[in-house]
């Protein structure tokens, strides 16, 4: 694995708490907070953004790595869909093990999220398409910072333990906002950062655990999502 810290790999650390940090006070602007399609509009703007600016910094070792995974492509795939199998499981695991007063997801009274009855009609599908397109994209963002960085470039054995650990709890901490800010209830995702942080250190690829993220983040919400709206439009669900 390659240690030696670049420019670019102190750029691309901030890229994720700068997208959270924006995302998370788009609010406190009138404009977005009265008009809540432009607010889902902004917040898929820092996303992309985010993305491409990863995606960017990290294109020749993402195209370099994805000539190495892609030789043995479907036995790859193949065993990704078990991992996220079991990145399933372990999640429900972890839930089940806490107890169950800790894992109540909060009402938010904020006022400060968007839902779905915030809009009407056809602009209520594309409302739900665009509040899934960042899960869809979130994996390369933080498999790049979260692995590929955290982990992957710690410059010796000791370090990237504890960096395996650090970027398990941080991965979860980011997704406490789907959870209306129960910190309690991002332990799962906690470990399943740690089981994506083991994953990227057998495979040695970031392509590994990307991959895996990415199959799980469409399971969850993409395919779902998909689902939902093709079924909306065939006048099945309403």
């Amino acid at each position: 694995m390659k240690a030696k810290w670049e420019r670019r790999d102190w750029l691309g650390l901030i890229i994720l708490p700068l997208e959270l940090l924006i995302g998370n006070n788009l609010t406190r602007i009138p404009f977005f907070k009265e008009n809540p399609f432009y607010f889902l509009i902004g917040v898929i703007v820092i996303n992309v953004l985010a993305f491409l600016t990863l995606i960017t910094l990290y294109k020749s070792d993402l195209k370099t790595q994805w000539k190495e995974y892609r030789q043995h492509l479907w036995r790859n795939l193949l065993l990704a869909i078990v991992l996220v199998v079991a990145s399933h499981l372990l999640i429900q695991f972890v839930r089940d093990a806490l107890p169950a007063n800790l894992m109540k997801i909060p009402a938010d009274t904020s006022g400060e999220t968007v839902s779905q009855n915030d809009f009407q009609g056809n602009l209520q599908l594309v409302a739900l398409f665009l509040a899934a397109l960042p899960s869809f994209i979130a994996p390369f963002s933080e498999e790049l910072v979260f692995r590929y960085l955290l982990v992957g470039k710690s410059p010796n054995t000791l370090i990237r333990i504890m960096m395996l650990f650090v970027q398990a709890v941080l991965f979860g901490l980011i997704h406490y906002a789907n959870f209306n800010g129960n910190l309690y209830a991002t332990i799962p995702y906690m470990a399943v950062g740690f089981f994506f942080g083991l994953i990227y250190l057998v495979y040695r690829n970031i392509w590994g655990s990307l991959i895996v993220h990415w199959i799980f983040n469409s399971i969850n919400q993409m395919i779902p999502t998909l689902f939902i709206i093709i079924l909306t439009l065939l006048g099945i669900a309403k």
